[in-house]
């Protein structure tokens, strides 16, 4: 990036700390990505006076608040409809259940049909609603006007409104007492007035509840996204130290091998050099255990006759080679004569031989 592009001395912190307020949910960067894009920090700055920290524009952001607080009206409009009404058919209900088990006064009886007359009537009504085209037939052929006439009297009425304003109030007492219960066991001892007074601030701590909840949340998100980057950076970082200790493994591998090899051939050279002389050990041991000074003696003694006997031969031998040599010089005569002679000695062993055999005959 050119040196242009970064802001002077201090510029770029004061942008970075007022963007970095802006608090932009699109735009998750870091510090250090917007301190290296200082005009992105800029347009950024600039973006945060016409949007607001969704992303949208200002005149929409306003006129989503002003949808948001007339569905938020109207929706406590009907939530408060829809309670009352939900009480009412519970007074419905707790009257028919009450009245299998015990007798009710007919001003009860009066109170609570009169109730549920004029209840099912508008029920009907509503029903109906209003006609859309004039030619389209009534549901069931019936008129609002057919179900007017089925209005309680105007008296029962008048007396049954004034009842029933005290008996919502008191089914609704027992609802907020039984919530507030629920909410703190600790208030069911409390007095009606001190009940009266944590249900009036109920709704007050409730909403603060929530809030709390709510933003739990949101830091327990940011935790989370916070802690799944820390996880992906510290396993860049277990990689990259992996790579590193395993390249300087196979180095010092290298360099130590030729060192290793070297002492590992000196101790088998020394193991062997001791292998050699403990055997040459045993074998010494052997003669001297097999050959004592008695035994060496006589042997000592028979080689002297052996070799004076070898020399006797040898001297013997000399002249048996002289007189050959010297017989070899007569040449085919000489084979001649030797034959002859060795013909003559075996006819003298033969004759012998048979003047033994004559004379043993003889005798």
């Amino acid at each position: 990036m050119a040196s242009g592009d970064f802001c002077l001395p201090g510029e770029g912190t004061e942008i970075l700390q007022q963007v970095c307020s802006k608090q932009f949910s699109p735009c998750n960067l870091s510090e250090q990505e917007l301190l290296q894009n200082p005009h992105f920090s800029k347009l950024l700055l600039s973006l945060s006076q016409h949007v607001d920290e969704s992303g949208l524009s200002l005149a929409l952001a306003r006129e989503q608040a002003q949808a948001w607080k007339e569905v938020q009206l109207h929706k406590s409009t009907w939530l408060r409809s829809e309670v009352l009404q939900r009480v009412i058919q519970e007074l419905l209900v707790d009257y028919y259940v009450k009245k299998q088990d015990t007798r009710v006064t007919s001003e009860d009886k009066k109170f609570h049909e009169t109730l549920e007359q004029r209840l099912l009537v508008t029920e009907l009504t509503q029903l109906l609603g209003p006609r859309q085209q004039e030619d389209t037939p009534p549901l069931l052929g019936l008129e609002k006007a057919d179900l007017l006439e089925l209005m309680p009297p105007s008296e029962d009425f008048m007396q049954m409104r004034a009842q029933l304003q005290l008996e919502i109030e008191e089914q609704l007492r027992r609802k907020c007492f039984t919530l507030l219960c629920y909410h703190d066991p600790n208030s069911d001892a409390d007095s009606e007035t001190l009940k009266a007074a944590k249900v009036w601030k109920l709704a007050e701590v409730l909403v603060g509840e929530k809030q709390q909840c709510q933003d739990a949340k949101r830091q327990q998100k940011e935790q989370l996204v916070l802690l799944e980057r820390k996880g992906a950076t510290y396993a860049q970082v277990l990689l990259r130290c992996f790579t590193l200790l395993q390249r300087l493994l196979q180095e010092h591998r290298l360099q130590t091998q030729s060192e290793l090899d070297r002492i590992n051939t000196q101790y088998l050279e020394v193991k062997c050099s001791a292998m050699i002389l403990k055997l040459r050990m045993e074998e010494l041991k052997i003669v001297s255990d097999t050959y004592t000074a008695e035994k060496v003696e006589v042997h000592r003694v028979i080689r002297d006759r052996l070799e004076r006997a070898i020399h006797v031969q040898a001297q013997d031998m000399e002249k048996s080679r002289q007189v050959l040599n010297s017989y070899e010089v007569l040449g085919e005569e000489f084979d001649r004569l030797v034959k002859e002679y060795t013909q003559l000695k075996q006819e003298t062993e033969n004759k012998r031989w048979a003047l033994q055999e004559f004379s043993k005959a003889y005798h």
